[in-house]
């Protein structure tokens, strides 16, 4: 049994928390909002699940209180606020711990994954091990339900690895080990840029044959993203690249794809979602498009729409005229 806690009180910090406490671990939930904290000490979290039941937890607004005597530290929040509370956090580390991250995307303010810069902070802290992402389909509803779900456990650190897959692992959330990092966190990166897509597409009326179209043609640009950043073919074909770009692209649950759905929907409002693909966007357009390192065409038609106000229909005929090739 481990002490573990748990930075974030949101949606997918519930459902980790909840896998723990099933497993028989202690668990501690950090978090800023009252309410959320109060409905976790009494079993709920109605923001996020209404009335599913769930396990009661000890919970904290004091980051030093939720640090003290755990050996496991997960990090499961947005990746805007990560940097501040990661880098207080891992200032008040008294004893050796292993840090989680469920964050995906590329750290704010950088076009380095957040696993990527987590690491490199962490390796000047002799009391961190390492730090360990999950990544992979996993929907925190699907979870909190207890719907079989597998997902990686990925460092280049196959120990640390295997220690993570022990912790999580019971009769409906399977981790597998993966040592490719590279490959994994673009995967994870480029699935929320797809999504969007194919949220933009369903949005527009086009039909199912138009959406496995676009994601079939947007997993070859994954493919592309992936191996230019170094990542193996193999892990392409994997949880942390096509299973999680299944799972983006095709459901409501997803906020990527739902706000790509209501982009045109005047009466939809997507201030307070978290939609980590549109920055995306941007860093890929600037890094591998801009600058011709990759032909992404797909991509470079969604940041022309979000960015550039082109008209979507006139964009997607476009593409259905470019030069005939093979496969």
């Amino acid at each position: 049994m481990a002490n573990i806690s748990i930075f974030g009180s949101g949606a997918m910090g519930t459902a980790v928390a909840t896998i723990l406490a099933n497993n028989g671990h202690n668990i501690t939930i950090y978090g800023i909002d009252d309410s959320e904290l109060n409905d976790l000490k009494n079993g709920r979290n109605t923001k996020y699940f209404e009335d599913v039941n769930l396990p009661k937890f000890k919970v904290t607004k004091d980051k030093k209180q939720a640090v003290e005597d755990c050996n496991y530290i997960v990090f499961a929040i947005p990746t805007k606020a990560l940097p501040e509370t990661y880098k207080e956090v891992i200032k008040l580390i008294k004893k050796q711990v292993i840090i989680i991250n469920v964050s995906k995307g590329f750290w704010k303010d950088s076009n380095k994954s957040c696993h990527e810069i987590m690491t490199q902070e962490a390796q000047d802290n002799s009391l961190i091990s390492g730090v360990v992402s999950l990544i992979g389909p996993s929907f925190a509803i699907d979870i909190i339900n207890k719907n079989i779900t597998a997902v990686d456990a990925v460092s280049n650190n196959d120990k640390l690895n295997k220690k993570v897959q022990k912790l999580f692992s019971n009769d409906y959330f399977r981790v597998y080990t993966q040592k490719d990092v590279a490959g994994a966190e673009s995967g994870s990166i480029f699935k929320n840029i797809l999504a969007i897509a194919s949220g933009m597409v369903a949005g527009l009326g086009y039909s199912t044959n138009s959406q496995i179209a676009l994601i079939t043609r947007g997993f070859n640009e994954l493919k592309k993203f992936v191996l230019a950043r170094g990542g193996k073919l193999k892990t392409i074909f994997g949880l942390s690249c096509l299973g999680d770009l299944m799972l983006t692209a095709l459901s409501d649950k997803s906020r990527n794809y739902t706000f790509g759905k209501n982009f045109y929907n005047k009466n939809f409002d997507s201030s307070k979602l978290t939609v980590e693909g549109l920055r995306s966007i941007e860093i890929v357009y600037d890094e591998y498009i801009k600058t011709k390192l990759l032909d992404l065409p797909i991509v470079n038609s969604l940041y022309q729409i979000i960015y550039k106000n082109a008209n979507p229909n006139e964009i997607i005929i476009n593409l259905m005229k470019r030069k005939l090739k093979s496969e």
